[in-house]
């Protein structure tokens, strides 16, 4: 790395680019030749420091060094002159220095000796006792493991003698279960408690010497202790569990049992304590409860309304099953669940629910099928009732907890075609509603229609019950709820739609007359449609949602916001329409305003005393129109109505007054131009004057019909019936 450091350094090349990196890395020399710290740095190189100023001359290079040269000697003749007594002394001083340096190391290096020597002597003794004490840890794990052995030699002996099995010999003081004393049974429970808290500790003894050869050797007799343990468990468990199928719960039944079950907890035997419960005492009446005849029951009684649930083939079967886990099965879920609280039990989840289950999905598989849908609807309310149920019989949130998250109980629940059943109820309640909605002269009669309700169309009417069937109890299923509440918005924007359609074409309808009274039903309809859905979804929906759901207000929010889509539509597009069309036909007798002026002029005819004849009657439509669809709009939309129109009937007057003054200003101005004068009746009013007055007139008149008008709205009352 150093050679070809410098052989790049003393590069001679021909390399321009090269050459000005060091033109432009050359300092220059200051003005005393060289300085004395660029050669005692720390950093000082020879070769960098002549490469650097390979580009001067060598003369001149040369003269430098010898200036600074020369100089260094210079000062060193002058240090020497000035410090000259110094330089003598030191030579005078330093004489005798070598022996005392001789005198100082030769007991230096004894000692150095020594310690080396005590060194060593103490690394020997360490090592001794490292020695020692690996020894004695050893010595000591033998001892432990000794002890070890003897330990689980008497355990295992112990346990035999309490077993009465030693050495395949049956000692006369056996403590076999004697089924023919009953006393026997407590003292039987005891003692098969106490082995067990010494089979506990033979487990313990034996798991901690699992590598020595003689628990390999002695594995045999460790088995023999299990399966004979096992065996008297199981005896001893299977009597108390007859007792009590037998309906003998008495208190040396529950100790028995008691005794039997925290002998099972202790040896950590609980699943097998819960599969021997699960098969003699809760499989044996399941088997006769869950049958196929339950099933084919269940279907031949499923009929869409009218039928008491609680007399469903189905329902009566869960009934039965409930009331036995109240009665037969509770003596063992009091000792579960209290007595032996906090032990790994959970008999309703891993006994019963595991057994149920099982049956259900072997025995009654038609309930899963979803292609009826009003049978489907009754099995899958009833199973949900029933699970319900078994919830409220779960002791604790831990044990409820378990349920719900037990594999069998998520797979029995998907077993239910869901899905399939929301796709059919989907056809079924979508098909009436495209069949009425396509289908104009249906949607839109008012043949048999009753204006008392309050939805009178048809078309809103056929919506409406859609949505109720959605929500009903007959159709509803709590595990489709997100589903019915995404088809209820999905109905709700079919009706504005729909709606929107009949406001915004009305071809359908023969006379203008026709069509603005089916606007106005199809206002009232909107707005009972949209006060009805929001009761309904606060009293009917909402409850049926689940109760842990997270974003309830986003649901209220996409609620109320389809609803206020139908709610701008009966405001703005249909009154809209409304009063565009009543405007027009108010407004048409503005025409004759500009006859006003033909009828004064040049006719010498007599001041107007009164409005014009076509005045009164102006809002002659608009309130023939009220008066019509009185009995089925509110009092503030009539209002609305009115003001409406006469707010653009008073604006065409305005605009078509406006223009005939103007008219009639210009043509004056012409006959002035022209000297002519204006004709004049006997009381000194001109033509123009007389048009002016009885516009006046008409203004007056104008406005006692709008205040007229806006009053007696105010003053009616919705009628009851049409």
């Amino acid at each position: 790395m150093t050679t070809q450091k410098k052989r790049n350094i003393f590069s001679f090349s021909d390399d321009e680019d090269e050459d000005d990196i060091f033109i432009n890395s050359v300092k220059p020399l200051p003005s005393n030749a060289v300085e004395r710290s660029a050669f005692t740095a720390t950093e000082f190189d020879p070769d960098t420091f002549l490469s650097s100023r390979r580009h001067l001359s060598l003369e001149r290079m040369k003269t430098e060094l010898n200036t600074h040269l020369m100089s260094l000697k210079a000062e060193l003749v002058e240090l020497i002159n000035r410090d000259y007594q110094d330089f003598i002394n030191l030579s005078t001083n330093l004489k005798g220095v070598d022996k005392d340096i001789q005198d100082l190391k030769s007991p230096l290096t004894d000692m150095e000796v020594q310690v080396k020597s005590i060194r060593d002597h103490f690394q020997d003794v360490i090592d001794s006792l490292e020695a020692q004490l690996e020894s004695r840890a050893h010595l000591r794990n033998k001892k432990a493991t000794l002890k070890l052995l003897l330990h689980i030699n008497d355990s295992v002996t112990k346990v035999e003698d309490l077993l009465d099995i030693n050495a395949d010999v049956v000692k006369p003081t056996s403590i076999a279960l004697n089924d023919e004393a009953s006393t026997g049974n407590d003292r039987l429970g005891k003692q098969i408690e106490r082995v067990a808290i010494e089979y506990n500790q033979m487990q313990y003894l034996v798991r901690k010497g699992k590598d020595l050869a003689f628990v390999a050797e002695n594995e045999w007799r460790i088995t023999r202790i299990k399966d004979t343990l096992e065996q008297k468990l199981l005896k001893a468990l299977s009597i108390a569990l007859s007792q009590i199928k037998r309906g003998e719960v008495t208190r040396a039944t529950k100790q028995s049992l008691t005794q039997c079950l925290r002998t099972y907890a202790l040896i950590d035997q609980t699943q097998t304590a819960e599969k021997i419960i699960r098969e003699e005492f809760i499989r044996p009446f399941l088997t006769k409860i869950i049958t196929q005849k339950a099933v084919e029951g269940a279907r031949n009684y499923g009929s869409p309304t009218g039928t008491d649930e609680s007399k469903h083939p189905l329902f009566i079967m869960y009934k039965k099953i409930l009331t036995f886990v109240s009665t037969d099965l509770q003596p063992i879920l009091d000792i579960t669940q209290k007595t032996l609280k906090g032990s790994n039990y959970d008999i309703l989840v891993n006994s019963l629910w595991l057994e149920a289950t099982e049956r259900i999905n072997k025995e009654c598989k038609s309930i899963f099928a979803a292609g009826q849908t009003d049978v489907f609807h009754k099995n899958y309310s009833a199973t949900v009732s029933f699970i319900s149920g078994l919830e409220g019989l779960c002791y604790s949130k831990r044990s409820l907890l378990y349920l719900r998250n037990h594999p069998t109980y998520n797979e029995f629940m998907k077993r239910w075609q869901l899905l399939v059943y929301f796709q059919l109820r989907f056809r079924e309640i979508i098909k009436n509603v495209e069949e009425t909605l396509n289908e104009p002269n249906e949607s839109l009669s008012l043949n048999n229609a009753d204006f008392t309700k309050d939805i009178i169309l048809p078309g809103g009417e056929v919506i409406l019950t859609a949505i109720k069937k959605c929500w009903s109890d007959q159709i509803f299923l709590y595990g489709l709820s997100h589903r019915f509440w995404r088809l209820t918005l999905q109905l709700i924007l079919r009706y504005g739609g729909w709606a929107s359609d009949i406001a915004n074409n009305p071809g359908n309808v023969a006379k203008d007359a026709e069509y603005l009274k089916l606007l106005a039903i199809l206002e009232h309809d909107i707005n009972n449609f949209v006060k009805i859905v929001k009761a309904q979804m606060n009293e009917i929906m909402l409850p049926k949602l689940p109760v842990n759901v997270q974003d309830l207000p986003s649901l209220k929010e996409s609620m109320n916001g389809v609803l206020e889509q139908l709610t701008d539509l009966a405001v703005s597009k249909i009154n809209s329409s409304i009063t565009n069309s009543i405007a027009v036909e108010c407004a048409e007798p503005l025409k004759l305003v500009k006859s006003i002026t033909s009828h004064y002029r040049h006719t010498n005819k007599e001041a107007p005393k009164e409005a014009s004849y076509f005045i009164p009657n102006l809002f002659k439509p608009l309130h023939h129109f009220i008066e019509q669809n009185q009995g089925w709009t509110d009092q503030e939309v009539q209002i609305a109505w009115a003001h409406a129109v006469v707010k653009s009937v008073i604006l065409q007057y305005t605009t078509t007054v406006e223009d005939l003054l103007s008219s009639i200003k210009k043509t004056e101005e012409s006959m002035s131009k022209l000297n002519k004068k204006k004709s004049s009746t006997g009381n000194g009013l001109s033509d123009d004057d007389k048009i002016r007055l009885q516009i006046y007139l008409d203004v007056q008149q104008l406005g006692l019909e709008v205040n007229h008008i806006i009053q007696k709205v105010k003053k009616k009352k919705k009628k009851t019936c049409f």
